[in-house]
């Protein structure tokens, strides 16, 4: 079974469904944080600085998710097993729910140790590879 490109194919791919309706809502929680310490403490640089520190990594997953997801519902409403395999992927919630807290960690600990512990990069490969991995059992039970 040889892996092909995202395309055409027979399985629907709708962006209404209760994961991209969680996955945007969950960015928007973000956003609406992000509003009410701005407006709440628009002069406060450490309360930016943590918010940045704690929310950067979860905000690069979820944009990454939104876009991902988007863009292969707008590519092909109707996708093949490459399709199918990255749509389930990010809206099952399995990887973000793995590489979120990982690379979160990764990135902590190389901040703290002023970089002398490299975690960060390891993290994020960590994190790459759970998602081929779980990407692979998609396209493998894809319709």
């Amino acid at each position: 079974m040889a892996l092909t490109a995202p395309g055409p194919g027979p399985t629907p791919l709708p962006l209404a469904s209760p994961g991209f309706v969680l996955l945007v809502a969950t960015l928007g929680m973000f956003v609406l944080m992000y509003v009410v310490l701005r407006r709440s403490y628009p002069r406060r640089k450490r309360g930016f600085e943590g918010y940045r520190d704690a929310a950067g990594v979860s905000l690069g997953f979820l944009l990454f998710a939104v876009v991902l997801v988007v863009t292969v519902v707008m590519h092909d409403p109707d996708g093949n097993r490459t399709s199918y395999a990255l749509y389930e992927t990010i809206l099952t919630g399995y990887w973000l729910a793995f590489a979120i807290p990982v690379v979160t960690v990764g990135s902590s600990v190389e901040a703290r140790s002023r970089r002398a512990i490299r975690w960060f990069l390891p993290s994020v490969l960590v994190a790459g590879l759970m998602f081929f991995a779980i990407f692979g059992y998609y396209y493998g039970i894809g319709t």
